[in-house]
């Protein structure tokens, strides 16, 4: 290498690697841009769902307390009209513990205007003659139960209500509000509200408050009740509707803002700057890999071909001038071809990785948020089942009461007072039965109502209490008569004497357990759900297929088959592409009991920053890989110098071709092909040193995936994008993700084959014969099962069901055996073929009795062209007996018979002076001639050989020109080169017999010139 040319490598390593830091730079800028203002979108989503998630929470939980209130003052009315109609109550302890019992509460109290307790279930802290109680005292003015209120002494917590006997007197129901503080914990605390408020993949939502600034909410309760502006949070942030960055507690965080003024605080929506920075990191990673394998295999390349160039001497016609400049056309040809070829795969590459993480961003998120509906609907069932539980126990306790007074009071068994008792219930109507079933009295507008015998009717349960049952409790449905949701509730009564005496049944009015379950109805809860990037949730009846809840009223009902849906997506786990009503979606499903649940997100939305982002880094990879080309196709204007030729110091393994298009190219001698040793450096081509190159960067890459993918666990967390494709969580079909895996598959099967195979080669280095025959048998066997492989390990990956492709492995076998039989031959001929690297276009062959160069080797068939132009076409599995005559060189020899007077000696000093005169003149020759000795002692000649080295393609031709040369040789130094002759052997009479005839031809011959002779006198005389 010259000192200019190494002076330029230096120059464009350093200029190689300035752009690469640059492109790094301007990938990273606008990565982090367009990343957080797709944050910035997906945050601010999730801000605008806090306000009504807090409302709703807080609505939820007053909706409960004034539930709850209303049973507990419904209680202490119906105590206190109790203490009114009962004639056997009296104001004792003993008739208080009882009552305390009977309402399931903790305290029961009478006690007079003053606030003088007269009687009481059990001792209590109160003294209801302070201040804080005057809220019971309000009975006594309005008549109504008082509104109920909690005091707190000491440890303990208790709610209070009052409900007026007379004028002096009043019932006191005090009651440990543990299930009430349970429940509004539950619903409108600050870690229910925002604790299922998810922000990005591993971002989250805490609270502070706006009056101290203290944290009223984390997910690290280490950092509840801390200072936010001590924890690093700048106060001037801390208003409505900021975007940007925050620091919490040495965190750097994506906030989004949302002022609660109802509520004295501010929800905060964060996102990691780790988790911006991990995908930012990735993506920009392996784009500028791609870009720094391009600019590395432009730089080697053009100064493989410059060297080269150099070695031959620099050819004017090759080059243009401009003032003091020279362009090298040749090398800008070869350059801009790969320049164009990088650049488009920058731009393939970008923008296969911004859609396989947008993709996979949304993927995990969806996922996560079905996961999350997942968990809804089942805290879902169990706060159904709590709050069912809770209601039935509050309104059987009413019936039980109900049933006592009317048990202990037959006087008051009429319309009247059921009327006046259920308004004190807070119930709809009382109905009293007798033993047989048949109502006795009710207010309700039913009048002879009989329980049924048949099981169908709703009435059927209720005969358990004829039967001896203590109470019976129906669900909440529709009612037979009127229609309406009702829920009944019957409890046996007893007489004076303590039989069974008929049962009571109270009709409810379920609209309190109603509005209570409402926050759990599927539509609530998928109305709830906000994706980002606009998107939402949507549930299809599993029996129907029909729209069971959308986010446009218009489609509930609709058919999803007909508006886009297929019958693959109805299933649990799905994960991929859906189309509804013309838009597609990218959405993640579920099986439920009754619906299918789906999370989808526009696919406008998701994948709109991705061409934008890729489009940009082709350009500026364009900019930087114009700026190499013209530095390596430019230099300054000097006299061409031709290069000294290099003298041959060997046969080498690289040979040329002559390609279809007429191009002479280089190819790899086939008696080297399948040696078990690898072509030096310098006898490579610049395009297979670049090869090499490009097959050591590849497979640094190959070697990292393989590692990422076999230690897994190590290298990635549990939202890694990685991990998510590696664990295969994806829908199985042709997708970004199926390429993926199918290139991390090849990648780990290709690492590991290769790694075997390089330990058959060393192994096959150290046995004899018989152990190298094994390893390279074994070499060959690794290749086809690897490809086998890959080839099912990639189908799993798109979606065939390769178990079932191998159970009909033998039917298709079968049909194919009979109907296909030679195509299939052709196909996996032609497959042995180029895996075994039998011949390559451009080699000389012969098959069979034709012989020719290698144009074409298809799928079915092989086209050779002979000399002649002509081209024969082979079926692959025809095939045989091939000799592959493209080997390191080929010999043209000619033969020559001198006289046997001629001196050997002398013939052979001519030869050794004017031989290497003769390569000079014919360029074929790759080596010699060389002067091979006496062949054969002829009949009238000796003859001798001269051998010279050629490629096959050169040989006939190289053969006739030697002859040629040979001959001139002769001419020029007098070498007789004897005639053909032809030595007959005959017997002596034969001879003899011979001679006579001769000695006769003689003597006639005189005679006749003699008389020839005189005939010529005679007329010279007469003239």
């Amino acid at each position: 290498m010259t000192r200019e040319l190494s002076r330029k490598k230096n120059l464009l390593i350093v200029i190689g690697a300035i752009c690469l830091v640059l492109l790094g730079g301007f990938l990273v800028t606008m990565q982090t841009q367009i990343s957080v203002k797709t944050q910035e979108e997906s945050t601010r989503e999730n801000v605008l769902q806090i306000q009504p998630l807090v409302d709703g929470a807080y609505a939820t939980a007053e909706q409960h307390r004034v539930s709850y209130d209303e049973v507990y003052k419904s209680k202490a009315a119906s105590a206190a009209y109790m203490a009114n109609k009962d004639e056997r109550f009296t104001y004792t302890d003993a008739q208080m513990k009882r009552l305390a019992a009977q309402m399931d509460v903790t305290n029961v109290l009478v006690v007079d205007k003053d606030g003088n307790t007269v009687a009481k279930a059990k001792p209590t802290a109160a003294d209801f003659t302070l201040v804080r109680y005057n809220q019971l005292r309000t009975v006594f003015d309005t008549g109504e139960p008082s509104e109920a209120f909690e005091v707190i002494i000491g440890d303990n917590t208790n709610r209070y209500y009052g409900a007026r006997i007379d004028a002096d007197r009043q019932i006191v129901i005090e009651h440990d509000p543990a299930e009430l503080h349970q429940i509004q914990k539950d619903i409108s605390s600050w870690e229910s509200m925002l604790g299922n408020v998810k922000v990005g993949l591993n971002g989250y939502t805490f609270a502070v408050s706006s009056q101290d600034y203290t944290v009223l909410y984390h997910p690290d309760e280490a950092m509840i009740g801390q200072d936010s502006l001590n924890a690093g949070l700048d106060v001037e942030n801390l208003e409505d509707g900021f975007y940007g960055w925050m620091t919490l507690n040495g965190q750097k965080l994506f906030c989004g803002v949302k002022n609660l003024d109802a509520y004295n605080a501010y929800a905060i929506c964060a996102v990691p700057e780790a988790e911006l920075i991990a995908s930012r990191n990735i993506t920009v990673g392996i784009v500028l890999f791609i870009f720094f394998v391009v600019i590395t295999v432009i730089i080697a390349y053009a100064l493989l071909v410059l060297r080269e160039q150099e070695k031959e001497g620099v050819k004017e016609e090759n080059s243009r001038t401009y003032g003091h400049l020279i362009y090298n056309r040749g090398l800008g040809r070869k350059l801009g071809t790969l320049c164009i070829v990088g650049a488009l795969f920058v731009l393939l590459v970008s923008f296969y990785m911004q859609t396989l993480f947008s993709l996979s961003l949304r993927s995990i998120s969806n996922n996560r948020l079905v996961e999350d509906v997942q968990e809804t609907f089942a805290e879902n069932e169990e706060e159904v089942e709590l709050l069912t539980s809770q209601y039935n126990r509050r309104y059987l306790n009413k019936a039980q009461v109900a049933a006592d007074i009317m048990s202990r009071n037959p006087q008051l068994q009429t319309r009247a007072e059921l009327e006046q008792l259920s308004q004190v219930l807070g119930v709809e109507f009382i109905m009293l039965f007798d033993n047989e079933g048949k109502e006795t009295l009710s207010n309700s507008s039913y009048v002879n109502f009989q329980i049924s015998d048949n099981p169908e009717d709703q009435s059927y349960p209720f005969g358990k209490l004829l039967q001896g049952a203590e109470y019976v409790i129906q669900e909440m449905m529709p009612d037979e008569i009127s229609g309406k949701n009702h829920q009944y509730i019957g409890v046996m009564m007893q007489d004076t004497q303590g039989e069974a005496d008929g049962f009571l049944q109270i009709s409810v009015y379920p609209e309190k357990l109603e509005e209570a379950l409402a926050s759990t109805r599927i539509d609530v809860v998928l109305d709830g759900i906000k994706a980002s990037a606009g998107g939402f949730a949507f549930s299809v009846d599993k029996e129907t297929k029909t729209f069971s809840w959308y986010p446009q009223e218009k489609m509930i009902g609709k058919d999803a088959l007909a508006y886009g849906m297929t019958e693959n997506q109805f299933r649990d786990g799905y994960s991929n592409y859906i189309t509804v009503d013309n838009q597609k979606y990218y959405g993640s499903g579920m099986e439920m009991e009754s619906d299918y649940i789906y999370v989808v997100t526009p696919e406008k939305r998701m994948n709109q920053t991705r061409l934008p982002l890729a489009l940009a880094s082709t350009a500026a990879s364009v900019i930087f890989l114009a700026v190499i080309f013209l530095l390596l196709t430019l230099s300054r204007a000097k006299k061409a110098v031709a290069g000294a030729e290099q003298a041959a110091t060997g046969e080498s393994p690289m040979i040329d071709v002559k390609m279809p298009d007429g191009r002479v190219g280089k190819t790899e001698a086939a008696s080297s092909r399948w040696a078990n040793t690898s072509i030096k450096w310098d006898e490579k081509t610049p395009e297979q040193q670049i090869s090499s190159i490009l097959k050591g960067l590849m497979s640094i890459l190959a070697l990292f995936i393989c590692v990422s993918v076999l230690f897994k666990d190590r290298f990635f967390g549990g939202d890694s994008i990685f991990l998510y494709i590696i664990e295969g969580k994806w829908e199985r079909g042709v997708n970004v993700f199926a390429l993926t895996g199918c290139i991390m598959i090849i990648c780990v099967i290709s690492v590991i084959v290769m790694i075997f195979r390089e330990i058959l080669r060393m192994l096959s280095k150290t046995f004899g014969a018989r152990g190298e025959t094994v390893c390279r048998m074994l070499r060959s066997f690794t290749k086809y099962i690897s490809f086998i492989a890959m080839l099912y390990y990639c189908f799993a990956l798109i979606g065939v069901d390769t178990k079932t492709l191998l159970a009909s492995a033998g039917i298709l076998s079968l049909v194919i055996g009979l109907g296909a039989k030679t195509l299939v031959s052709d196909i996996l001929a032609g497959l042995f073929i180029i895996f075994e690297g039998e011949f390559r276009v451009g080699d000389i062959v012969t098959i069979g009795d034709w012989r020719g160069t290698v144009q074409e080797i298809g799928v079915r068939t092989t086209k050779i062209m002979d000399p002649g132009q002509n081209v024969k076409i082979i079926s692959n599995s025809s095939v045989s007996g091939v000799i592959n005559m493209t080997r390191k060189n080929s010999y043209a020899s000619c033969d020559i018979g001198i006289e046997y007077g001629e001196s050997l000696e002398r013939v052979e000093a001519i030869l050794a002076k004017e031989l290497p005169n003769i390569k000079k003149r014919l360029p074929a020759i790759k080596e010699g001639p060389f002067y091979k000795g006496v062949v054969s002692l002829g009949d009238n000649s000796v003859n001798i050989r001269i051998v010279t080295q050629c490629a096959e393609g050169d040989r006939a031709q190289l053969g006739r020109d030697l002859n040629r040369e040979m001959k001139l040789l002769c001419d020029k130094y007098d070498i007789n080169i004897p005639f053909p002759q032809v030595v007959l052997n005959e017997p002596r009479e034969y001879q003899q017999a011979t001679e006579w005839e001769k000695r006769r031809a003689d003597a006639f011959n005189e005679a006749q010139k003699e008389l020839s002779k005189e005939v010529k006198e005679e007329s010279g005389e007469k003239s």
